[in-house]
């Protein structure tokens, strides 16, 4: 199954102003074009969390148990 980067970049718009500062600086440096098949399914299962969990585990405050999930957070924040 092929990931639609596409859709991911309109469903990594979000209600959180927070959330759309990170995620807009990690499409704009093409940060999915430098993720794997693998993770982009993490980063397709990443966009369904919770927004204020979600603007927990870019800040920090979390870890994800998810270590897939997790590298990939720190992709989006790094980048």
């Amino acid at each position: 199954m092929v990931i639609n980067k596409e859709k991911l970049k309109w469903r990594s718009r979000r209600s959180m102003l927070e959330l759309d500062i990170f995620f807009d600086k990690f499409i704009q440096n093409n940060g999915l074009e430098l993720l794997t098949d693998v993770e982009l399914y993490a980063y397709q299962n990443i966009l369904t969390l919770d927004d204020g969990y979600l603007l927990s585990l870019l800040q920090g405050k979390y870890c994800n148990n998810d270590e897939i999930e997790q590298m990939v957070i720190d992709k989006i924040v790094n980048v």
